[in-house]
């Protein structure tokens, strides 16, 4: 009991207060450093898709995203001359970043991405006439 009190009423003292308030600092800015990636701009990429056989097939994708706080706008499409409006609802929070693009006469595309050093990486979803598929996305900024 006595050791209990001690420990509790001890106080931090040189070095451990630094310690404390640099970690206190950090935790502190991780969900500040998440909520400043701004998304605006050309991104390109591959969508890759593994069959269950094993074989696998990569197409180019890209995307011309407008984000303005927490709300996504733009196009994604396989290229400049073919892009499709990205659906009400896009929306980036912190580094989790979801929405769709219907093709026309075609799959309505989910996107699931989270910003990783500064790449879009995760899956997307295709869905048609009760068919599914996902595949893994990659995708950089245009240079």
């Amino acid at each position: 009991m006595a050791k209990e009190q001690f420990l509790r009423g001890r106080r931090l003292t040189g070095p451990m207060k630094t310690l404390a308030a640099l970690a206190l600092l950090l935790l502190t800015m991780a969900p500040a450093q998440a909520q400043t990636t701004n998304l605006t701009g050309k991104w390109n990429g591959t969508m890759t898709r593994t069959a269950p056989d094993g074989r696998s097939q990569t197409i180019e994708f890209m995307f011309d995203l407008t984000q303005k706080e927490k709300v996504l706008t733009g196009t994604g499409g396989p290229n400049a001359e073919r892009q499709w409006a990205i659906l009400k609802g896009g929306a980036v929070d912190g580094s989790a970043v979801k929405f769709q693009v219907q093709q026309p006469d075609g799959p309505l595309r989910t996107f699931t991405l989270t910003v990783v050093e500064g790449r879009l990486q995760g899956e997307m979803l295709a869905e048609f006439n009760g068919q599914s598929f996902t595949t893994k996305v990659d995708a950089g900024r245009a240079k």
